[in-house]
């Protein structure tokens, strides 16, 4: 399971500075891109939906087959020289990414005893650390001489997730799809822990995804060379290797105050960032410790979900979880799209960080059990 997500973490985490490189280019405005993140997270919203009832009609084995084949085609779409192609390649990368994710959640449901999950959580975000860590760097630099370069290295990690998972040969039961996921959707947020969970982990994915996208757009707009956009997401990620640090840390103290830090952190990191925003350097600074408190959340949050979820119900609340992070690319990029039409650039850090200040109160609600 951990190799499985590390390849499709390269294959995406390669084309993860080049993407908003090349929306700010083909777009022309950092509002105009956000709402483009937006629309390639409802592509992911609606892939995550539909996944029950293809996993219900062609079996789990087929449909993560297929979108292996999305992810590799996508890079290949986003090297045509234009709007169309660009865009296309992106919702099919955003399509491709929530099927897999989704669909690993399920395998994991049928593999995986629940005694595990705690130790194995940890060690699934250890093992991406590679990928999110060299992935942007060497992505970014592969761009820098010949955008052709990055977009042919990720296809070509996508056909090696596609040999590998052949060679597994594993097939998740049928009985893992739901015919109604509307239903699901009503049943989880029925339930206060897993809406408690689900608001938590949409808020540590909100910072990634204002890490990932606005970060770049402004170091481009303060004049730094394209190759710095890697540099801040790999400079961010790097503290992946310290997540199963953290989760000893996290066990040690109590999930509930060690969440509640580590949400307050990351505001006042991120919030610091924007009132340093006459000094890129000082950004970065900021950038990096609020990194330290996403990280530190990365490395536990999810079992926020895992310790709540009924185990008969795990595989179908699994599908509705798992949108938080599709979420997390639609509803912050629309409103920060919002906000840039009155605010500059820096307006979106203070809101982001303000976000993370109110999931830190909400961690204080967890049980003291955690």
């Amino acid at each position: 399971m951990a190799f499985l997500f590390l390849m499709d973490s390269i294959a995406r985490a390669l084309l993860s500075p080049v993407i908003p490189l090349e929306a700010l280019r083909l777009f022309g405005s950092e509002q105009s891109a956000g709402l483009m993140v937006s629309a390639a997270g409802l592509m992911g919203v609606a892939a995550t939906f539909a996944i029950p009832l293809l996993v219900e009609r062609w079996r789990a084995r087929r449909v993560y087959l297929g979108a292996i084949a999305l992810l590799a085609i996508a890079p290949a779409a986003m090297a045509v020289d234009g709007l169309i192609g660009f865009s296309a390649g992106w919702f099919m990368r955003s399509i491709a990414a929530a099927s897999l994710l989704t669909l690993l959640n399920l395998y994991i449901a049928a593999f995986i005893p629940k005694r595990q999950l705690a130790s194995s959580e940890p060690l699934r975000t250890f093992t991406s650390a590679l990928a999110w860590v060299g992935g942007p760097w060497a992505g970014v630099r592969l761009y820098a001489i010949d955008p052709m370069l990055v977009f042919g290295v990720s296809g070509g990690t996508a056909l090696v997730l596609l040999v590998f998972f052949l060679w597994l040969g594993l097939d998740a039961p049928a009985s893992l799809a739901s015919r109604n996921p509307l239903r699901n959707l009503r049943r989880y947020f029925s339930q206060p822990r897993l809406t408690l969970a689900w608001i938590l982990n949409f808020g540590r994915e909100t910072w990634w995804v204002t890490i990932f996208n606005y970060g770049p757009w402004y170091l481009e707009e303060a004049g730094f060379p394209k190759t710095a956009a890697g540099d801040l997401q790999s400079s961010c990620t790097v503290m992946l290797f310290l997540t199963l640090g953290l989760g000893w840390v996290a066990r040690r103290i109590g999930l509930r105050h060690f969440m509640a830090g580590a949400y307050t952190l990351a505001a006042a990191a991120t919030i610091g960032a924007a009132a340093a925003s006459g000094s890129p350097n000082l950004v970065w600074l900021a950038l990096l410790g609020s990194a330290l408190g996403a990280v530190s959340l990365d490395s536990v949050a999810a079992v926020t979900f895992l310790r709540a979820v009924r185990p008969f119900e795990r595989p179908q609340m699994s599908t509705v979880f798992s949108i938080y992070r599709d979420a997390a690319s639609v509803v912050p990029p629309l409103f920060f799209s919002l906000l840039l039409g009155f605010l500059p650039l820096p307006a979106v850090f203070v809101a982001a960080g303000l976000f993370l200040l109110f999931c830190g109160l909400l961690a204080l609600r967890l049980p003291k059990s955690l």
